[in-house]
């Protein structure tokens, strides 16, 4: 959950949550705007901003960070539903970093939105095993994600447009492996047995 920067006068909260959809009866994330009044969220209220793919395996890699970057667009994280081949693949959202308006409308300046069609112009990043957490540093804008690794590796991220963070084939810092086109190291990386 994160609040609108205008939260005290629009009452704004964006939350990221798993529901079942009743017409597949599979679960979905989904990211949707809520107003609150007092200290209560009227459900009511929801705006759908963006529903994320169908899931095959639910609890498993769904990511679900969140943030409100400092150019007024909402920024969610989507791990790869433990199927690394929905990290590389631009006919999903799962694996990604996504780039929203606040109203749910898809940016025209994502790095993709040329090249993939429907919700898949959202992707702003990619390569993503379980990116569980987003956070801004107010000052710089930059935003900062942390990736939860396989056998070896944790990794902290900073989010940048169109760059590939290199899962499945790189976990933690680039060695000797074929890096993916735009690819981004980690910043800091490290292993699972520390």
């Amino acid at each position: 959950v994160i609040q609108d920067p205008a939260f005290s006068t629009n009452g704004y909260i964006y939350v990221y949550y798993t529901y079942k959809n009743p017409t597949t009866n599979t679960s979905n994330n989904r990211v949707a705007r809520f107003t609150v009044t007092g200290d209560v969220a009227n459900a009511n209220t929801q705006l759908v901003l963006i529903d994320f793919d169908n899931l095959s395996t639910v609890g498993w890699h769904n990511g679900g960070g969140l943030a409100y970057g400092l150019d007024g667009k909402i920024y969610a994280s989507t791990g790869e539903n433990a199927n690394a081949a929905n990290a590389q693949s631009f006919n999903n959202l799962l694996g990604k970093v996504i780039r929203i308006n606040s109203d749910g409308s898809i940016p025209t300046d994502n790095p993709f939105y040329a090249s993939t069609t429907g919700k898949n112009r959202a992707i702003y990043a990619l390569g993503l095993r379980n990116p569980f957490r987003l956070k801004l540093q107010p000052v710089t804008g930059k935003i900062y994600m942390n990736e939860v690794g396989a056998g070896t590796w944790e990794e902290i991220n900073e989010v940048k447009a169109g760059r590939n963070y290199g899962w499945s084939t790189i976990e933690g810092k680039r060695t000797n492996q074929t890096a993916p086109a735009n690819y981004e190291d980690p910043i800091y990386a490290y292993n699972h047995s520390n």
